[in-house]
């Protein structure tokens, strides 16, 4: 079992009434030979001066189980108190995973597409997931990784599907949630969706 993160972005910034925010996110790949299991991550915000400014805790991927060779999204946005966003620098991540004999419960997406917003909600991806599996699914869980045109990791959106989904049927999914930093919406080149099943 080996799990690394391939890919990461960090940065911090002030709105419009003086909060400071941080957004992280991150890309797991399973670069062993068996499926993992990935468990709760920790994420440390370091400063300049290698402190630690804030941290983040029990983030968790999507999806939750990667086969070899697969990767998995996470993200999160939170306020970073007394402090300036040019004394960020880092974002260190600390996680969990073990081998498992679990699957995946990947489901289908269609139809994604990323859309320009506002100040308040900079950047919004769309699209439809569907019920691949044989049984009703009532905690369906979204991510969408947003790359630059070299395939850089600019931040990752996530969500919910909160109704029950039957086995064939669709909805649609809206994902505009954690917070992102200006500038990020008009660097978007590609977006990759990735929707799976969650149960205990």
């Amino acid at each position: 079992a080996k799990l690394e993160i391939v890919d990461s972005t960090g940065a911090a910034w002030k709105d419009s009434i003086g909060t400071v925010w941080v957004h992280s996110s991150a890309i797991f790949k399973n670069t062993g030979s068996v499926p993992v299991d990935i468990g709760e991550t920790q994420m440390n915000f370091k400063g300049q001066d290698d402190s630690i400014l804030g941290t983040a805790n029990m983030i968790y991927s999507v999806p939750s189980v990667v086969l070899p060779g697969e990767t998995a999204y996470i993200s999160e946005t939170t306020i970073l108190e007394g402090v300036a966003p040019e004394d960020y620098k880092e974002t260190t991540y600390n996680y969990g995973y073990e081998e498992t004999s679990a699957k995946p419960n990947l489901l289908e997406i269609s139809g994604e597409k990323g859309t320009k917003g506002d100040e308040w909600t900079p950047y919004k991806v769309t699209g439809v997931v569907k019920n691949t599996t044989k049984e009703l699914q009532d905690d369906i869980r979204i991510a969408a990784a947003l790359f630059d045109s070299e395939g850089k990791l600019l931040g990752v959106l996530n969500g919910s599907v909160d109704v029950g989904v039957a086995s064939g049927s669709e909805a649609g999914f809206e994902l505009t949630y954690p917070d992102l930093p200006a500038g990020v919406a008009d660097k978007v080149s590609t977006i990759d969706v990735k929707a799976y099943a969650w149960t205990w």
